[in-house]
Order: structure tokens, then C-alpha cells, then sequence
């Protein structure tokens, strides 16, 4: 029986596995895996070597796979897709600090997002822990954010429209941008994680349009202040990449940041989402 060790990254979130074939994994290995994702928020598992079927079948060990409206899936597997930046692209997919697709009904619980090709230099991930920055808080400030909602759109409104974003990431598939404005959900701004009962800050500047029952002018200072202090360094970690990794971060209690610093370098990684879950 092969030995998982887990590595804590930093001191808040995240974690490096090594040791464990996930395409091969038994029910064991996967109970290690499981519960490092539940510890550390952020897993990296390094040295894989895996095709979309095996990343499919990962996938399924977090839960059903959710659709993403905006990017087209690969050829028999479309939950599925490619994330490329080419050398001559200067926007990449994914900056700008968020959780994935919260504009959904019923966002992913799990993002897994695989490398295929890195740059020898540039590109990693930063996550930030929503559970820390929310236990950080003062107790009225709790008090205050327990009673919100937020409103969550794929319409990226704060940074010149969906439309526009698709037109710079030429390189991927991207499709439905003119209805991003369709897609739109209510979500509460803290929300509790079932498995551990831990609460966690729940908005982005990137999805976050204002408060249920709010203007976007009363909205945006508040908003604007959670994320500044929800993505702090001491409740960040930084993911680097190498062709063979495979990186899945709990959606429900992380933010995520792809950091653009790899211009006339090409990137390519492959992405599922996975678990869907209402948030409450």
C-alpha cells in the first residue's frame, strides 16, 4: 500500500499530495485524498498523468459534474473544456479574485483544473480560506452579514461585460456570451459547509452585483472591503504548477485568483467542476 503524505502549503489553506494514483486509487486512498480536501480547502496532487475519462471519473468522486454555460466541452466529454492563453493573448481565463460560477442555482462544490502545458515561468493560482477571513470578523459585523443575500450574475458587469472578456481569450471555445445576463442567482453572503460545519464569506467582486433588497452604490463599499479582506496574505496560499498536476480547491469556502504574469508564454490546463450544491 502506497504512502499519501500531505504537505501543508501555508499556514490557512492548502496542501501538496504526493504518493497516490488517482487513476487507480481504492476506497482507501480515496478517504486520505477526501479528508486532506476537507482539512486544507486546496489539494495539489502532483505527478498524474491523467485523460479526460480518468479526470471524469475523479470528478465523480466529488459529486455529479456542472455544466459551465460559456465555454464549449471537448468532443464526447462536455463537461469537460480547455483553458489556453496563447503567446499572443494578453487577457488570460479566470483573473480577478472569485469563486466559480456562483450565478448558478446550484454552484459546484469542487473545481478540478489539470495541467497539461505550463509556462517555464508564471502562472500560478492564488487561493484565499472564506472560513478564516469569516472567524477573523468581528461578531456584529457577522451579525450584519448573516442577514444578507447576495445577487450573483455571469454578466462580469464590473469589468465591461461577458462579452467583451470572450473576445480577448480567443484561443478557447467560448460560446452564449450574449446571454450571460440571463443567468442570475440569490445566494446567502454566508453560507455554512455541511461536512464541517464551518461558515464561510460568500461573494466576489467579480459575480457579487449588490445586496437582495439594495442598491449596487449601497452594496459596493462593503463588498468592495470583504474581498480586500477576505484575500489578506496570511489567509492565502499560492498553487505553482507543472504539467502532471492536478489542483482541486473547495469552491464553497475558497476564492481563487489566476495570476496573468506569463505574457508571449502559452498555458494550457483542462477543467471540471463538480458537486452541485444550493448553497444555505
Amino acid at each position: 500500500m502506497s504512502t499519501i503524505t500531505v504537505t501543508p502549503i501555508a499556514g490557512s489553506l492548502g496542501a501538496e499530495l504526493r504518493g497516490v494514483d488517482l487513476r487507480t486509487m481504492d476506497n482507501h486512498a480515496w478517504a486520505q485524498v477526501h479528508q486532506a480536501f476537507l482539512d486544507h480547502k486546496v489539494i495539489a496532487i502532483r505527478d498524474q498523468d491523467l485523460g479526460a475519462q480518468d479526470m471524469m471519473d475523479v470528478g465523480a468522486r466529488f459529486g455529479e459534474p456542472n455544466h459551465y454555460p460559456f465555454v464549449k466541452g471537448l468532443d464526447g466529454f462536455p463537461f469537460l473544456f480547455d483553458v489556453i492563453k496563447e503567446p499572443s493573448e494578453k487577457r488570460n481565463f479566470g483573473g480577478g479574485w472569485h469563486s466559480d460560477t456562483t450565478y448558478l442555482k446550484t454552484p459546484p462544490m469542487a473545481t478540478l483544473l489539470y495541467a497539461l502545458e505550463t509556462p517555464p515561468k508564471g502562472g500560478d493560482t492564488l487561493y484565499c480560506d472564506m472560513v478564516a477571513a469569516y472567524e477573523s470578523l468581528s461578531e456584529r459585523m457577522k451579525q450584519l452579514l448573516g442577514g444578507l443575500n447576495g445577487v450573483f450574475s455571469a454578466g462580469l458587469k464590473n469589468s465591461g461585460g461577458r462579452s467583451l472578456h470572450h473576445a480577448q481569450i480567443g484561443a478557447m471555445k467560448v460560446t452564449a456570451g450574449e446571454t450571460a445576463d440571463t443567468y442570475e442567482a440569490v445566494h446567502p453572503v454566508v453560507r455554512t459547509i455541511e461536512e464541517t460545519g464551518q461558515k464561510a464569506i460568500y461573494c466576489s467582486k467579480v459575480h457579487t452585483t449588490h445586496f437582495e433588497g439594495m442598491t449596487g452604490d449601497e452594496s459596493h463599499p462593503l463588498i468592495e472591503w470583504l474581498v480586500a479582506h477576505a484575500t489578506r496574505p496570511e489567509f492565502t496560499c499560492r498553487v505553482s504548477w507543472k504539467p502532471g498536476t492536478l489542483t482541486v480547491w473547495d469552491n464553497r469556502r475558497t476564492m481563487h485568483n489566476a495570476i496573468n504574469d506569463y505574457q508571449g508564454l502559452r498555458r494550457h490546463m483542462r477543467r471540471l467542476t463538480s458537486g452541485p450544491t444550493v448553497p444555505a
